[in-house]
């Protein structure tokens, strides 16, 4: 289908899909999945936003034999970076125990979501391209991490979106961060998350499966050199990405679950929280409010036309529910990375080979 039709007819469910993103919160509290009433015992906030998107969409986050997610102390996680559902995958991949790193620009294209993020302590800002300290920029990062009751940080060490079939080159400046502050490391690869909402494609879908790979745990500690553990990264990274790509959703063992209560706020992080769902609800309900009267506004423009206005939008937007509700098969892997899969065997033995060569990877980094 030429590519601007395509794009028309996708178009109804792509302004579905930001508006979930946007109005993540209220939506979340109206299908009962975020709460903010409760201020004894743990909670987690991030992972019932991020979870409550992931119902909306009605996402399937299907995770692959393997390791599992590292727990119990400070780590970074390293994501694949796709597209804008990025935002709420990722977060409920780390069951809701790390803040993201985030340009301030999405604060300012998404501020509804963003405050209440804020509020739970979940992200940690930054203006792309004034970083000239970086000391001065990791010592804002110690700050923010040491205020957040979260463990981990999500980082995407690629640096920008990309659907291409391979990834881009890791970018070094917070995998510096990590090395000199000794974090453990762990990846967090993910496929067809672009699938779910791509900005780039102006396209939303629903029902869709995302693969989920965890890496075996990186000790920065047990690299002599900084060099020394890029190049065991990227080995590792590369092993991931081969072994999520390659995948398909019966090869998965396991889903998320629908609550995992860790977080332990304080009283005045849960009235900040509480806070920012009353100034989101309350723009939430003023901005339906005046959607309806504008779209009341242009029925009665259209005088007699009116009921043919309405068939057309309602036959516009079916088409397009329609095609978004359509399996979308997850990116497939370059003729590169089949080659790298074909070295390795091309079937679920070579998967375990590259599993435990990354394995041998991380084990014989220098002590």
């Amino acid at each position: 289908m030429p590519g601007i039709l395509s794009k028309f007819l996708d178009l109804p469910a792509f302004v579905v899909g930001f508006s979930f993103l946007y109005w993540s919160l209220p939506l979340s509290l109206l299908t009962g999945q975020f709460s903010c009433w409760k201020f004894e015992g743990k909670v987690n906030y991030p992972y019932d936003w991020a979870k409550g998107l992931c119902n909306l969409f009605r996402v399937k986050l299907l995770l692959l034999p393997g390791p599992q997610k590292f727990r119990g102390a400070p780590c970074m996680f390293l994501a694949n970076h796709r597209c804008w559902a990025d935002f709420f995958i990722d977060v409920a991949l780390s069951e809701g125990n790390a803040q993201m790193l985030s340009r301030m620009a999405v604060y300012y294209v998404f501020p509804m979501f963003m405050i209440s993020v804020r509020a739970a302590k979940g992200v940690i800002l930054f203006k792309r391209g004034r970083q000239h300290d970086k000391e001065a920029f990791n010592q804002m990062v110690d700050r923010k991490m040491a205020r957040s009751p979260l463990e981990g940080l999500i980082i995407y060490p690629e640096g920008h979106r990309s659907t291409k079939q391979d990834s881009l080159p890791l970018k070094r400046g917070m995998l510096h961060y990590a090395y000199s502050r000794k974090l453990p490391m762990q990846i967090i690869m993910s496929s067809n998350k672009e699938a779910v909402l791509s900005e780039k494609q102006a396209s939303a879908h629903f029902g869709q499966s995302v693969l989920v790979g965890f890496s075996d745990v990186i000790q920065t500690k047990d690299f002599a050199t900084f060099e020394d553990m890029l190049k065991a990264l990227q080995q590792a990274w590369d092993t991931q990405w081969l072994r999520v790509y390659s995948a398909r959703p019966e090869d998965a063992v396991s889903s998320v679950p629908d609550r995992i209560d860790i977080i332990d706020y304080s009283r005045q992080d849960r009235l900040n929280q509480l806070g920012a769902t009353v100034i989101e609800g309350t723009c939430f309900l003023l901005a339906a409010f005046l959607t309806w009267r504008g779209a009341a506004a242009v029925l009665r423009a259209s005088g007699d036309y009116w009921s043919w206005l309405l068939l057309g939008v309602v036959v516009w937007c079916s088409i397009s529910f329609v095609r978004a509700c359509q399996i979308v098969r997850p990116c497939a892997p370059s003729q590169q990375l089949r080659a790298a899969q074909q070295n390795l065997g091309g079937s679920s033995e070579g998967r375990r080979m590259s599993a435990a060569a990354e394995r041998k990877t991380l084990a014989d980094g220098p002590r």
